[in-house]
This record gives C-alpha cells, sequence and structure tokens, in this order.
C-alpha cells in the first residue's frame, strides 16, 4: 500500500465514478481504475461493481467512502508539509506513490533515533534502511533527520512527518489488518452458489440448511458459504470464480464444469383454491387468470415455457396474461393473495398444498436441480461433500476433508 494508492481509492469512493476522480486528481482514467484495484485487493473486498460499463459502489465501499476523511486529511497534510498549494494537494499525493511501509520505517528511525538500532529492530540491513529514509527526504522535499553523536534525530520537518506517519500507518492498519484475516478466511472457504429457494418452507431451503447445519457439525476443513441468485448468474459466476460449486436448476454444459443431476421435482400448475374447486379444466384456467413467471435468467422459466407455451397457444392469448416476477416470494403471494396462477416445483409448495390448488401438467413435465464444479483443483472431493449434504447430511469421517 502506497498514499497514491490510498488517495486514488478514496477519491474514487467519495466521488462515485473512475472518471470523476480522474478530473479532480488530474490523473489517465486507466492509472486512476489501477489504482483503485490495487487497493480493492489490498482490502481482500469489493468496493465497487462493474457490470457493461457501469460503475456503483458497494455498501462497504460507501461506508469507507464516509469514514475516510480521517486519512484524506492526513494525506493533505503530508502534501502541506511537502510544500504544495492547497489546491493541488490531492492531485500531488496521487502522483506521489509514498510507501506506507516507508512511513512505519522513519517512525521506527524516530522512536529509536538511530538508523542502525532501527534497522535491527526492523530486520532490515542498515544500507536498505538508510537508501529508503533518504528517498522519503527525496520524495517530501525536505531534510527530515540530522545525524547526531549517538545516532540521529529528526528535524522540525521530520517530528511533522512523524505525527502525519503514525496517524496513516495506524489508519492503514484499520483497513488492512481485517483484510489480512478475511483472505486467509476466503482460503479455507467453499463458496456454494444456489438457485433461491420458494421460501423458507420449501424443501430446497430445507435441504440447503441440512447441508449448513451438518456441514459444521462435522467440522469439515472447509468452511461454506452459501450465496443464492438465478441460474444465469450462478453459471457467470462459477466462470469467473466467484463460485466454487453452484446448485441450478439447469445442467451447465461446458467443458471446463463437471455437472450433475442430483434431484428432480414434477412441475404442477397451482393457483388459488377457489378456482380449483370444480373439475378443473386446464385450458380455461389458463383462459381466465393472469399466470405468474419467474424472470428468463432462471432455469425453472426455461422450463416453464416448454412446458407452458404450447397450451398458451391453444387459450388464444399468445401468452399475453403471463407477468413476470424476478422475486419467488412475491410470485407466491401474487397465487395466495391476488388470484394469479403459476407454475412451479410441487417439492417447492409442498407445505402449501392445503391452501393451494394444484393441477397435474401434461407428460408429468419435471426440473432437474443440477451440481456444477470446475474439473481441475480439488473441487471433485468438495463436491462429494455438497452432494451427500444435500441429499442425506454429511455422515462420518469418511467424508471430512483433509
Amino acid at each position: 500500500m502506497d498514499t497514491a494508492t490510498l488517495v486514488i481509492a478514496l477519491t474514487v469512493l467519495q466521488e462515485g465514478s473512475i472518471r470523476g476522480a480522474s478530473r479532480l486528481l488530474s490523473r489517465p482514467p486507466a492509472s486512476v481504475a489501477e489504482g483503485f484495484e490495487r487497493f480493492e485487493r489490498a482490502l481482500a473486498m469489493p468496493l465497487a461493481q462493474h457490470a457493461k460499463g457501469s460503475f456503483g459502489v458497494t455498501l462497504a465501499g460507501e461506508t469507507l467512502a464516509r469514514n475516510s476523511s480521517g486519512l484524506l486529511d492526513s494525506v493533505d497534510a503530508l502534501a502541506t508539509l511537502a510544500r504544495v498549494p492547497p489546491e493541488g494537494t490531492r492531485s500531488w499525493a496521487a502522483g506521489h506513490a509514498i510507501p506506507i511501509a516507508s512511513l512505519a520505517h522513519f517512525n521506527a528511525v524516530v522512536s529509536s533515533g538511530s538508523i542502525r538500532r532501527a534497522a535491527g529492530t526492523l530486520g532490515l540491513g542498515q544500507p536498505h534502511l538508510s537508501r529508503r529514509m533518504a528517498r522519503l527526504e527525496t520524495q517530501m522535499g525536505c531534510r527530515l533527520l540530522e545525524r547526531t553523536g549517538s545516532g540521529c534525530e529528526a528535524t522540525a520537518e521530520g517530528r511533522r512527518l512523524n505525527e502525519i506517519a503514525l496517524e496513516l500507518v495506524d489508519g492503514v492498519a484499520g483497513l488492512t489488518v481485517p483484510a489480512k484475516r478475511r483472505f486467509a478466511r476466503t482460503m479455507r472457504t467453499v463458496r456454494l452458489g444456489t438457485i433461491i429457494p420458494i421460501g423458507h418452507e420449501s424443501r430446497l431451503a430445507s435441504r440447503l440448511a441440512r447441508l449448513v447445519a451438518e456441514w459444521r457439525r462435522e467440522a469439515v476443513a472447509y468452511d461454506l458459504l452459501v450465496s443464492a441468485t438465478t441460474a444465469e448468474d450462478l453459471m457467470a459466476g462459477l466462470r469467473a470464480g466467484r463460485f466454487d460449486i453452484a446448485l441450478m436448476d439447469t445442467a451447465m454444459r461446458h467443458r471446463r464444469f463437471e455437472s450433475r443431476e442430483l434431484f428432480s421435482s414434477e412441475l404442477v400448475l397451482a393457483g388459488p383454491k377457489a378456482a380449483f374447486t370444480n373439475p378443473a379444466v386446464l385450458l380455461s384456467l389458463l383462459d381466465l387468470h393472469f399466470i405468474a413467471v419467474p424472470s428468463l435468467r432462471s432455469g425453472l422459466r426455461q422450463r416453464i415455457r416448454e412446458v407452458l407455451d404450447p397450451l398458451l397457444a391453444q387459450t388464444g392469448q399468445g401468452g399475453r396474461q403471463q407477468v413476470e416476477v424476478d422475486a419467488l416470494p412475491i410470485i407466491l403471494n401474487l397465487v395466495m393473495e391476488h388470484g394469479y396462477l403459476t407454475v412451479l416445483p410441487r417439492d417447492a409448495i409442498a407445505s402449501l398444498e392445503t391452501e393451494l390448488g394444484i393441477l397435474p401438467l401434461p407428460d408429468a413435465p419435471t426440473l432437474s436441480f443440477h451440481l456444477a464444479w470446475p474439473k481441475a483443483g480439488a473441487m471433485q472431493r468438495v463436491a462429494a461433500l455438497v452432494e451427500a449434504g444435500l441429499a442425506m447430511g454429511i455422515a462420518g469421517s469418511a467424508h471430512r476433508t483433509g
């Protein structure tokens, strides 16, 4: 970490824009973007989302931006000490990469009163530390240390730099020490992506909860992080390495990945119970009601299209009564509270069958659930653990990772 990277990243977060920070700091957008990425890597957390040319600060980034004024004040003080006019302090700091380690080493030299003694404490060679202090004086444009009979002491500028350096070193440590813990945790965490369960009462949610509980109970060597999203995002996440393994409602057909079907569930038409009181005629139901369907980004919707489109073509509606909602709990609410129909796996609504009308569909179509993981690396063994946990719970030491 260095002061240029720090001021670039914090300015980006406060401006909410790479280009805005670029103009403010008088730096090329490419170098600002590179500095921001270095800062994200140092903190081991995403501070912004980059998608299709857009840039959005994450919640963690917004929090850091709100709490970064002290660090930026210290950077401004550093530039002031280097005799930079007030209007140019940030652009000067963005162009002068002073390593935070050099500032920490300067603190050690001032504290010990000797480059030799500080080098011994730091475990560095004395010539190396001397060169680093000389480089720091060059960057600051002023004399920072004066030789004495017993070593050295700070000049007036050196004493002021020592104060600023302490603030910066402590502030950056507050950011990067937790990052090191996050990095260590990430290295031993299996990131499982999964499709979004209908609700807490669905069998998929029950399987996932049992997997997490058994995983922890059996003290598997890796931590398990479960994140729910759409099939489209799961596929993209696997390819980009955001997920180590994924449970999807569609098969992953890619040469870099293995995909295995774990279980399946019959697709059924569900709706308000009152609409199913008489012997239900499928086409009439479809003709008379709006139909809530999930987003096209889900494997479930792809399967629903295969099943539902031929039936809707027979009603003459041509699918105009379909309402797309990218949130399964809202779909259930539309069905139970507003008289909509939907098509869902029977397992997903098993606990709601007494409250809903259910009608089988022609040829009893099913939705299959697949586990996918990269062929390379150690994911084969982890996949076996996840598969066992989703099927019956992780049992016995034979399933533990080494």
